[in-house]
């Protein structure tokens, strides 16, 4: 019987402080260290099979509860359109400041969610998403943060309301604009960072 479960199993050298890890978080869930492990290796393969890596998957989970948190739906890009089409028509100034609030909103959330994250690198991931964009990209400098969203089918109006919740979102988490290029579906935003 023994012989048997020995040669169904094989060992794997991992470093002592994961192998401790698995150990302290298996006790935790009241589970074995081998069924803890199976169950890792398991899920990383589903996640293989879906053509994503580890990594990948537990960002996006991370982004997907922090969207959760925010109160955040989602809604079929092309329907969004239509509908913030028709807004913008009717007010466009007061659609302007309701994405200026939300990003404000949003920053202020992010802040005290990732609690000292890299703030910069999960908006960068979480700009893709949410806004459906093609490309996302922010670079801090010192004092400079630089912001490129590039999106092939959005339209005028939500690239202007993107900008808006650009500038309220960097407004809450210390930064004030210092200079904008902006195209239909293309954000280039520079922003310094606001000295107490």
């Amino acid at each position: 019987m023994v012989e048997e479960l020995l040669d169904d199993t094989k060992f794997i050298v991992v470093p002592a402080a994961v192998a401790n890890r698995v150990r302290l978080v298996s006790g935790r869930l009241g589970s074995s260290v081998t069924d803890y492990a199976t169950e890792v290796f398991n899920q990383a393969f589903r996640v293989d099979e879906m053509g994503s890596g580890l990594e990948e998957a537990v960002d996006m989970y991370h982004l997907v509860t922090v969207h959760r948190g925010a109160g955040c739906i989602q809604v079929n890009r092309s329907r969004f359109k239509d509908l913030v089409e028709r807004l913008y028509l009717d007010d466009a100034e007061e659609l302007a400041d309701i994405w200026h609030e939300s990003g404000r909103w949003y920053g202020a959330y992010i802040l005290a969610k990732l609690n000292g994250e890299d703030v910069f690198g999960f908006l960068e991931k979480d700009l893709l998403v949410s806004w459906n964009l093609d490309e996302a990209e922010i670079k801090q400098q010192d004092f400079l943060v630089s912001v490129r969203c590039t999106s092939f089918g959005m339209s005028i109006e939500l690239t202007e309301l993107l900008v808006n919740y650009l500038v309220g979102l960097m407004e809450e988490i210390g930064y004030v604009e210092n200079d904008r290029e902006v195209l239909r579906g293309l954000v280039l935003m520079k922003f310094l960072k606001k000295m107490e």
